[in-house]
């Protein structure tokens, strides 16, 4: 399936191309970020081409990509992913360079992909996503989009010696469809 362009009030959000890769370093290689992410952080532009071509360009048909962009510049400054794992679910995944937590532009990039999967993927009827127990930001992207929580789990990251505590959310479909921030809820 194609991965469109979409429009936000503050956002671009577009499929990966190749020329992102330093844009992506540039965040993505920062400690602030790392510590809430399962992988390491890429320590080379190398690395991050890896990543890129492996991970966020279009190929697989079950995964959906977009690299975040303000309107107002053309670098990449987070990602949002959806992944279905089976045909009626899809699992959130999405991050955002640590220099602009707190404005609000992961909610605004999570709830743009959450509309075109409630349009797109109309075989989709449940939404999963998790996030480091921690990572309050996170969790707070993922309730003002209507997930709820419903369960932690102790997980092991391979970077890390110790324990992950891990919190997981789930939305379904007819919450999302009637969430005030979907502009389709009133069709």
């Amino acid at each position: 399936m194609h991965i469109p362009v979409l429009q936000t009030s503050h956002l671009t959000l577009r499929p990966f191309v190749a020329d992102d890769a330093a844009a992506l370093f540039a965040y993505a290689s920062a400690p602030e970020f790392s510590q809430y992410v399962e992988y390491s952080s890429p320590t080379t532009l190398t690395e991050t081409r890896d990543f890129l071509e492996h991970v966020l360009l279009p190929g697989n048909p079950d995964v959906f990509s977009w690299a975040v962009c303000r309107h107002d510049q053309s670098d990449v400054i987070g990602t949002v992913q959806v992944s279905r794992d089976v045909p009626d679910a899809v699992t959130v995944y999405y991050d955002i360079s640590h220099t602009l937590y707190g404005r609000g532009y992961t909610t605004e990039a999570l709830q743009a992909v959450l509309r075109w999967c409630l349009v797109c993927l109309p075989e989709v009827q449940h939404f999963y996503g998790d996030t480091v127990v921690s990572n309050i930001g996170s969790r707070r992207v993922l309730e003002k989009c209507g997930f709820v929580f419903y369960k932690s789990e102790r997980v092991q990251w391979e970077k890390f010696s110790g324990p992950v505590e891990l919190v997981f959310y789930q939305a379904d479909r007819k919450t999302l469809e009637a969430a005030p921030w979907n502009v389709f809820h009133h069709l």
